[in-house]
């Protein structure tokens, strides 16, 4: 069974729309979106336009999703916050249509566990699926508290293939924001072998970079982080 694994999107349609036909011509029986469509960037609609599209789809809500959920139904507080620390990304999505958006993140779950293969997927981490950071460098005796043997994770954006005892943890990186020094990146997993290969997506990032300009964004990170390409 091939597993197409991807994540922390956040807004970034140029960076989906070079992966999505290699995603496509990746053909796994199983493609999961780790979660995080939501944030930083300002292509969310039509990244999901695209993203349903992709055939044998199962996926999950990341932390910035709920946070978009949460200031679309009136919470002034998260947003104020979300535009001082992440910039205008919910703000420009508030001036569009996005029910449908918001509709389909509703249904999300935050986990999915397929115990026919041992295989658990979330944004975070199995005791935290939201919030919780898996880093390269983490330490992962918890993993053992847990009966799955494969972990698939998005939200740190490093890309990541560890083991702890005869536990495999996987993180796919991001497609949006990476932070790794490379390119926007995907992971094809295969079971029951658990060989997994990653994907680095080189994109134009100039258009992006236009899009931060006109938003008139005060948060430098977010053109400057998209450059960190070694």
């Amino acid at each position: 069974m091939r597993i197409c694994v991807f994540s922390d999107i956040h807004g970034n349609e140029q960076a989906f729309n070079s992966a999505y036909g290699r995603i496509l011509d990746e053909r796994a029986d199983a493609n999961v979106f780790l979660g995080d469509l939501c944030g930083y960037y300002y292509g969310q609609r039509e990244i999901l336009a695209s993203l349903l599209k992709i055939p044998n789809l199962s996926s999950i809500k990341g932390n910035h999703d709920c946070l978009f959920i949460d200031i679309y139904k009136g919470n002034q507080e998260i947003r104020k916050d979300y535009l001082n620390h992440y910039g205008k990304s919910m703000e420009k999505l508030l001036e569009s249509d996005c029910g449908d958006l918001v509709a389909w993140l509703s249904t999300l779950p935050d986990s999915i566990i397929w115990q026919d293969i041992g295989l658990y997927c979330c944004h975070g981490s199995p005791w935290q699926p939201l919030d919780g950071y898996i880093y390269p460098d983490t330490p992962l005796d918890h993993f053992e508290d847990f009966a799955s043997s494969i972990f698939i994770l998005g939200n740190t954006h490093y890309p990541m293939n560890r083991k702890v005892g005869e536990k495999i943890i996987i993180n796919p990186g991001s497609l949006g924001q990476p932070r790794h020094g490379g390119w926007p990146s995907y992971a094809v997993l295969d079971i029951p072998s658990g060989d997994v290969v990653f994907r680095e997506v080189p994109y134009d990032r100039i258009p992006l970079y236009r899009q931060i300009e006109d938003a008139t964004e005060s948060h430098t990170y977010l053109k400057e982080i998209l450059g960190r390409i070694k």
